[in-house]
């Protein structure tokens, strides 16, 4: 019986299979990076005391910050190119690495030119709320972190190009093998005495760059009818690849400034010291939402392949199973809130105390993130987000000051409480949206 089921499981059809096979891998994949990112915390820990590692879960949240400055050209690339390969148009696939590519290089090191210019005349002291007298050359270790992580996505644009492909478990896997060279890179630091932050700023940064520099080649070597080069350089994808990009940024920077400014409100509204309990919290009931996503990740290019090719009932059947699944992992959700006292005793002792009503607050958070997922990642692969960057945008402009209103009255878990009300607008929208689409019935902006 299992051996029918399997036979069933990896013999649907070529896109469905595709999709299994990189669901299986990115499992094993993301369930060793995240036993990683679970193992970076108390080795951390060994080299930072909980006030240094307040102060760079701040800075690692603003690093986040970075990943919007392509102008949204990597998702850009990851629709159009799919859009391509389903056409089996590798030419203009070619012309669309290429100009990505060559504007990404352009883009990035202008922002950090810029970086430096505002660094050097900011207080940076000030601006994250830390104290001068327990860290030293913040500034010189912010700059050389948001550099590092400039380069870096350069050349993680290569993951992008796995995303159109259909082959998220490669992406998955470069991810991996950054977050296991910085935990290596990590351990061997704690043997030494003289760690600084600086040190373990260089350690999370420097070591995913080096594995997208290394996966440059081997990737180019492997789809030689994609390789960049300036010849290719074409600038009439410019217009399509930042219409649907300028888009997907609205949508990144809003979305950031919902996700990262939670560790600056925390620090300002507190303390530093109190981040550290909300992201260790978050660290372990967002293990379901990483879970959630290796799932969603792949039907995200596979969509856009079915929606170019006019297959809607693959498209209604597919998020038909992403609910069902969904209502499997607010099971995993309810085990892991009764589980949590015991894991955080277990994972990082007694140095950091997590109140209950944090961890239960966290989860249903994580609850309304994975329902909105199910819809998001289905309409990104069609490619009509505009109401989508609308409603998150607009959820940006409400949690700064609902998150501070909240946190005062509340605490630390009043600015969860605002996450879980923000969210929960574009959970439904993202709901609505989709079934007007899919019944044909999506008109205005609704249809954009």
């Amino acid at each position: 019986m299992l051996r029918d089921k399997l036979h069933r499981l990896f013999h649907d059809d070529k896109r469905t299979t595709l999709i299994y096979k990189n669901i299986l891998v990115s499992f094993f994949v993301k369930g060793w990076a995240g036993i990683v990112q679970l193992l970076l915390v108390p080795a951390t820990l060994t080299c930072l005391n909980q006030y240094e590692y307040g102060v760079w879960l701040i800075i690692s949240s603003l690093l986040l910050w970075v990943d919007t400055f392509d102008i949204g050209l990597g998702n850009g690339l990851r629709n159009k190119l799919a859009e391509s390969v389903a056409k089996e148009d590798m030419q203009r696939g070619r012309r669309q690495v290429s100009t990505t590519f060559f504007m990404l290089i352009g883009i990035i090191l202008t922002i950090i030119a810029l970086l430096y210019l505002l660094i050097n005349h900011v207080d940076c002291y000030r601006l994250l709320n830390v104290d001068p007298q327990l860290i030293d050359n913040l500034n010189t270790i912010v700059f050389t972190a948001l550099a590092v992580v400039g380069v870096t996505f350069i050349f993680k644009f290569v993951g992008n190009i796995y995303l159109a492909l259909q082959l998220p478990a490669v992406n998955n896997l470069l991810i991996a093998l950054g977050h296991t060279l910085a935990y290596v890179v990590i351990l061997i630091l704690g043997s030494f005495s003289n760690v600084t932050l600086l040190h373990v700023a260089l350690a999370y940064t420097a070591s995913p760059l080096l594995v997208y520099i290394l996966s440059y080649p081997i990737t180019f070597t492997r789809y030689k009818e994609l390789r960049p080069t300036i010849r290719y350089f074409d600038k009439k994808e410019l217009k399509p690849l930042f219409t649907l990009g300028v888009q997907f940024l609205l949508a990144q920077l809003s979305g950031l400034i919902i996700f990262a400014t939670s560790n600056l409100l925390i620090s300002h509204l507190f303390s530093p010291k109190e981040v550290t309990p909300y992201q260790i919290a978050h660290r372990y009931f967002g293990i379901t939402n990483i879970l959630f996503t290796v799932i969603c990740a792949p039907f995200w290019s596979a969509t856009t392949d079915a929606y170019t090719k006019k297959d809607w009932q693959w498209i209604r059947k597919s998020t038909t199973k992403l609910n069902y699944l969904m209502l499997g992992f607010v099971g995993i959700l309810v085990l892991m809130l009764v589980a949590s006292p015991l894991v955080y005793k277990v994972w990082v002792g007694s140095q950091v105390d997590i109140p209950f009503s944090m961890s239960l607050l966290m989860s249903v958070y994580m609850v309304v993130i994975i329902y909105g997922t199910c819809y998001a990642n289905i309409i990104c692969g069609i490619g009509k987000i505009r109401l989508l960057t609308i409603m998150t945008i607009f959820q940006a402009i409400l949690y700064i000051p609902l998150a501070i209103i909240l946190g005062k009255r509340f605490g630390t878990i009043g600015v969860v409480i605002a996450l879980i009300a923000v969210m929960m607008i574009s959970a439904f929208t993202n709901k609505i949206q989709f079934e007007k689409i899919y019944a044909g019935k999506a008109k205005g902006i609704w249809n954009k």
